[in-house]
């Protein structure tokens, strides 16, 4: 695999003057790893990755079905920063976010090198290599690892949790995907990114651990305002009995979830992933460094909502021999592997029929009255897959072909 290497001596004396989120979005495109740009990411690709550039990676741990799980850390300072990836085998975005961020903290820009000096980051790639293969929320087994903490069946978990006490962190971040429903409550732009500190109980308690998380996130929050307006939301903060982020709180750790959402035109993520690279680079950059409270913002970030669908068709004609119904239709991309193909194909799924004022597409079509036509059902129906056309918008089997 081939790391697009940085060489920007020239640049050092222009990089100077510029913040974090310039700098970044200077020399985004020299240090991004042109290898990830694909959501389907395998343990044997990344087990590759890692043995051609990260030779010193640790073991922590092995899956369920004897794949390695590795541990990477860049920097020296008294600061820990702990993160994990893909705990959740099909949420790739996080693991590749991160490795731009290490390319990024390797440059020679001065910012990259005070980070370094304060912040001692550890980062596990993948948690879940059994289910990245597999491109599953769960191991192989069928536990969602994410709600492990507890039982600790996982010999995954069990790694995680052991390293994690090990090391003993000031700050964990715990990187997921979102799926593309979720919306930024009250606006019609998809969720790009979200945030939690998540609680420590049921009482939802501001604990110091709690509101060192705000403090970060309120500032992620107020710099990418400025890149992504209206893109940033806050996700629930509903205490979860057996979640893993929820846990770590309540045991005293500072615990930071990143959830990277829908951007438009990018179902593959990689406008996503350098968002959510930029935003873990300022919860790097705030640790080492800031000393203003932002706390306080954190509870102006808009929550998600889950009012967005991949297509809605309005004003669509249904006709019977006896009546017509003038209906919305809501399309759902489903996510499936092609095995042969190593790659990830979207499969249109009808989501809802009916009003859907409520909602907003991420394609967004009035069709005027055009007539539903079903390639073998008369009618269209909720869970089946998008086989039909309306006027010059057309569904194969599930396949959108425009």
């Amino acid at each position: 695999m081939r790391l697009n290497r940085l060489k920007i001596d020239f640049k050092k004396l222009y990089l100077r003057f510029m913040n974090l989120t310039q700098v970044f979005e200077e020399i985004y495109q020299e240090i991004r790893i042109e290898d990830f740009e694909s959501r389907f990411l395998p343990f044997s690709k990344l087990k590759s990755f890692l043995d051609l550039n990260y030779p010193e990676k640790k073991l922590i741990g092995k899956s369920f079905l004897d794949n390695d799980i590795y541990l990477i850390k860049i920097g020296n300072g008294n600061q820990k920063v702990f993160g994990w990836s893909q705990m959740h085998g099909n949420e790739s975005t996080g693991t590749r976010a991160m490795f731009d961020v290490f390319e990024f903290l390797k440059s020679e820009n001065e910012l990259s090198q005070k980070i370094k000096e304060s912040i001692s980051l550890y980062f596990v790639p993948m948690l879940n290599p059994d289910g990245s293969n597999r491109y599953s929320r769960r191991n192989a087994c069928g536990i969602d690892l994410n709600r492990d903490y507890v039982k600790e069946s996982s010999t995954e978990i069990r790694a995680l949790k052991r390293t994690v006490n090990e090391i003993k962190p000031d700050f964990l971040f715990n990187l997921h995907d979102q799926r593309s429903i979720f919306n930024v409550s009250g606006s019609s732009k998809p969720a790009t990114l979200s945030f939690l500190a998540p609680s420590p109980d049921v009482q939802r308690s501001v604990t110091a651990a709690r509101k060192k998380s705000m403090d970060v996130i309120g500032y992620i929050y107020k710099q990418l305002e400025t890149v992504m307006p209206g893109h940033i939301a806050r996700f629930s903060d509903e205490f979860y009995p057996t979640s893993t982020g929820d846990n770590f709180m309540k045991a005293g750790y500072t615990n930071l979830l990143f959830e990277a959402g829908h951007f438009p035109n990018d179902y593959q993520r990689n406008e996503v992933r350098r968002f959510n690279a930029l935003a873990i680079l300022l919860a790097l950059g705030k640790i080492s460094d800031s000393k203003e409270d932002d706390s306080e913002l954190y509870h102006k970030i808009p929550e998600n909502d889950k009012k967005s669908l991949d297509i809605v068709l309005r004003n669509v004609s249904v006709k019977s021999k006896s009546a017509e119904s003038l209906i919305d239709i809501g399309i759902y991309f489903e996510e499936k592997l092609n095995l042969d193909k190593q790659e990830i194909e979207f499969h249109s799924r009808i989501e809802e029929i009916g009003d859907l004022s409520a909602y907003f597409g991420h394609l967004d079509l009035d069709m005027e009255g055009r007539t539903w036509i079903g390639k073998d059902a008369m009618y269209p129906e909720i869970g089946k897959p998008a086989d039909f056309s309306v006027g010059s918008i057309h569904f194969e089997n599930g396949v959108f072909k425009g």
